[in-house]
């Protein structure tokens, strides 16, 4: 995972303890140019209305706004001056904005956040003219919400179901949208019935059974015992019905209980599909993945047969991607070669094509003695940049080996692209420590830009600022393969190295933990309180500095106190797992209980296979996606810092269990 998407999935707070004078000369970087930009008096002012912003308080930016209205800072200043009043806010207030600040990413954001408020408060004719002043926004949530607007829903082109359906089974826009629609008549009773199921397989029970009024009155009073008391409500249809003739209404009542159960008694829900006749092919086939999934993510030993029986009761249902991407791990766990090959068949195209399942594929031609088409696939995915691309390298025994790319940036490109306000407007707000903003204005300004020649030298002004995280990002989009010598950068390096010669850590390790958990910004904070570079928990630290004298006085606000404490929790992790940095990546992120927990339940296989098949099984994909991408940076900043071809099995193993 990028660094970028990292942080915008840990939704940023903005913290005002990290604000840095944009005059300040930064260590690793050079000061920003004033003269053509704000003067002394307008930073101080800017610097007061982020940190207030920071706070939740919008006066200073509202009082700074005369004064730098008309600088590249106006719209975000503009936009401090009313976002944290939005409850309050009116329509004239948004207006003036709008006029003033008619485009730009601090006006796409304060549209959302505004048509979202219009329509909590029914506001239709105001969310009307907003909502067609500008583009459709991307949010389904408005779309949903402009399809209930009284004025739009005439016009609205998608259908209300479809548009309900694509969206997250607890949104709240989009399920307050389909109530009305139901009540109109407008979404058909075969259509509520397949928008339970999926949000019984979301486990989005609350919200389904506020749907049950819309209901046949039989079912609409039994919809809470599929949820509050599935097997009971179960046994006591079979007591009315028997096994084989219910009423149409309950064998959908029938499905969505044995999908509850699934959720919480795997045996039981899997039980009752084979002694039911009720149930058509297709659903028996549905319940039977969804018990085989939720098993899986508890490593019980019985989910690889479950799958196989859900196949077997219909092969051509086709299950949802998460289904069959659960099929692939729990048959990797099982050494079941055959239905790896079987569940990437199931797949899509679109989901086929991911790197992941063409990797596990390509290994299950392997072990079936496919060889030759085996290497074929193996050889279009090697990289020394992807996770799977590291380890298609590995299963043909070749190692990680870096080779000089195209020279750095021309000056004269980084000096020009330096002048767009975009640009300078996306630093700023990084070294005010609005890493969010940052992120989205320098995301937006990116899109902007024409090939790889021109994001490489903006990420070398990033880098100019000290803005690692921006650069990072940057150098990650280019296309046909990622610039190490840009990408892969080791700001605090000597920090990086002291600290990592304390706790015996590998310096390649700690920079690729520290690369995916702030990518080098660090003053960035987030939203359950993890600090700094190594997103330590003040909670951590400080049992840190009471157990660990190295720790007793180090500062988690600071580069050198946050490494200290990091590494010293990191270096702890390592040491309970028996050396494994891939199990003390997992701990870091998820908690030392939890590795040892998912090791209590499963066994990993002997020999290099154990560590990328126990990664492929981990039940969080946050935590899943962490440990694939500090593994895969440590293997770069290993063949750049020890200057020589990298194998790549090692840093893959286990280590000895606790």
């Amino acid at each position: 995972m990028a660094a970028f998407e990292a942080v915008l999935k840990m939704r940023l707070l903005r913290p005002a303890v990290v604000l840095i004078p944009l005059i300040l000369l930064v260590s690793y970087g050079m000061a920003v140019a004033t003269a053509d930009t704000l003067d002394t008096v307008q930073e101080q002012l800017l610097n007061s209305a982020a940190t207030a912003f920071a706070q939740g308080n919008y006066r200073p930016a509202a009082n700074a706004l005369p004064e730098l209205e008309n600088t590249y800072m106006g719209p975000w200043v503009g936009y401090w001056s009313l976002q944290p009043r939005l409850k309050t806010m009116t329509q004239g207030q948004y207006q003036r904005y709008a006029e003033r600040y008619p485009s730009g990413v601090a006006h796409h954001l304060l549209r959302h956040q505004w048509l979202s408020e219009l329509a909590q408060r029914k506001d239709w004719s105001d969310f009307t003219q907003v909502y067609q002043a500008g583009s459709v926004p991307d949010s389904i949530g408005l779309r949903c919400d402009a399809a209930r607007d009284p004025l739009l829903s005439t016009s609205t082109v998608i259908a209300p179901f479809f548009l309900w359906r694509s969206a997250a089974a607890n949104d709240h826009a989009c399920n307050t949208m389909a109530r009305a629609y139901l009540k109109q008549g407008q979404i058909t009773p075969p259509e509520l019935w397949q928008r339970l199921q999926q949000m019984y397989e979301a486990s989005a029970f609350n919200a389904a059974l506020r749907f049950a009024p819309f209901l046949p009155a039989p079912q609409s009073g039994q919809l809470a015992q599929t949820v509050t008391a599935p097997a009971a409500w179960i046994s006591q249809q079979i007591q009315q019905y028997g096994r084989n003739n219910w009423p149409t209404g309950q064998t959908h009542l029938l499905a969505l209980a044995l999908l509850r159960l699934a959720a919480t008694h795997p045996a039981q829900a899997a039980q009752f599909v084979r002694t039911l006749g009720v149930l058509p092919a297709a659903a028996k086939s549905l319940v039977l993945y969804n018990t085989a999934y939720h098993a899986t993510l508890s490593f019980r030993s019985e989910s690889g047969h479950w799958y196989a029986q859900a196949y077997a009761a219909d092969p051509q249902f086709r299950p949802r991607p998460q289904l069959l991407a659960w099929m692939v791990r729990t048959a990797l766990r099982d050494g079941d070669w055959s239905m790896v090959e079987q569940a990437t068949q199931q797949m899509d195209a679109a989901q086929r094509r991911q790197r992941q399942w063409q990797f596990w594929f390509a290994v299950a031609l392997l072990q079936l003695g496919h060889t030759q088409a085996a290497h074929v696939l193996l050889a279009a995915l090697e990289s020394p940049w992807t996770y799977y691309g590291q380890l298609a390298m590995a299963t043909l025994n070749r190692p990680l080996v870096l080779k000089p790319g195209d020279p750095s940036a021309l000056t004269g490109a980084g000096a020009a692209l330096d002048e767009e306000v975009p640009e300078r407007t996306a630093i700023t707000l990084y070294q005010l420590g609005l890493y969010y903003d940052a992120l989205a204005e320098w995301d937006h300004f990116l899109k902007g830009l024409d090939g790889a020649p021109e994001i490489k030298a903006a990420a070398q002004v990033a880098f100019h600022h000290a803005a690692w995280l921006l650069g990072i990002h940057a150098s990650s989009l280019i296309r046909g393969g990622k610039d190490w010598q840009q990408g892969y950068v080791l700001p605090y390096a000597q920090e990086i190295s002291a600290a990592a010669a304390q706790t015996g850590l590998r310096r390649a390790f700690l920079a690729g933990l520290i690369r995916q958990e702030s990518g080098f910004a660090f003053g960035i904070q987030s939203d359950v309180g993890a600090q700094g570079l190594m997103q330590v928990m003040p909670a951590t630290a400080q049992w840190l500095q009471t157990h660990i004298p190295a720790a007793d006085n180090a500062d988690l606000h600071s580069v050198r106190g946050n490494l200290i404490l990091g590494s010293h929790y990191l270096s702890l992790q390592r040491q309970h797992f028996g050396g494994s940095e891939l199990l003390a990546a997992a701990a870091y992120n998820a908690g030392p209980s939890a590795p040892q927990r998912w090791l209590s339940r499963w066994t990993p296989p002997a020999g290099p296979w154990a560590g990328p098949i126990f990664t492929a099984n981990i039940p969080f994909q946050q935590t899943r996606h962490y440990v694939q991408s500090v593994l895969t940076n440590t293997a770069v900043y290993a063949a750049i810092l020890d200057q020589k071809p990298q194998a790549i099995w090692p840093q893959w193993r286990l280590g000895t269990s606790p």
